[in-house]
């Protein structure tokens, strides 16, 4: 009797871990929602995004709670997925990939233009 009585709350311990591991926040929705650009760092000088003179809709990432997302790069829009890292965001779009820095609410873009280290911080939006 008591190993019948073991057995069965320890089937129900595994039945508990099983139905309950999917449950949670979902760890995407840090990054969830539009990033627009705030700043630039162009050979090692940050400067307003708003000071280059282009318009915002030209840079950007709307990032939906199932992993997919829409990524605006030199006014190209394009459709594609992410995956949130907690560190960094790895996007795929348009048969590239590229990976974004995220460390204290900012979402940053590193890439080389004309032979000068340029970085995009991005911010989330708010209403």
């Amino acid at each position: 009797m008591k190993k019948a009585l073991c057995a069965a709350a320890a089937l129900m311990i595994m039945l508990t871990l099983l139905f309950t591991s999917g449950c949670g926040e979902n760890k995407n929705s840090e990054i969830v929602g539009e990033w627009v650009p705030a700043t630039a760092n162009i050979n090692g000088e940050t400067i307003k995004f708003s000071e280059l003179n282009t318009d915002n809709n030209n840079f950007g990432f709307v990032f939906e709670e199932n992993g997919s997302c829409e990524v605006t790069i030199a006014g190209t829009k394009n459709n594609g997925s992410y995956v949130f890292n907690d560190t960094s965001v790895d996007i795929e779009y348009g048969g590239k990939t590229e990976r974004l820095a995220y460390s204290d609410g900012m979402l940053t873009l590193y890439f080389n233009y004309n032979n000068e280290s340029t970085s995009f911080m991005f911010t989330k939006k708010t209403e």
